[in-house]
């Protein structure tokens, strides 16, 4: 999950106009998609990760997860 919030902070998915969707995620060879829809739910029940009209984005708190693994 890690990864995910990582790749979602590169990318600079950081709001509503800059969600990415989950294909560009997909793409990576290193997550299977189905490990990838098991960990976004994960994501967004623990309030990591919003969906928008089938597009990611991190949350505040998402951000700050991100950071903190920098730190």
């Amino acid at each position: 999950m890690e990864e995910i919030i990582a790749m979602l902070s590169n990318l600079g998915a950081l709001d509503e106009e800059k969600a990415v969707s989950k294909t560009l995620l997909n793409n990576s060879e290193r997550l299977r998609e189905a490990q990838l829809d098991d960990d976004l739910v994960t994501l967004e029940q623990r309030g990591y990760v919003r969906r928008v009209n089938d597009r990611l984005y991190l949350t505040q708190s998402g951000l700050v997860r991100a950071m903190s693994n920098y730190s």
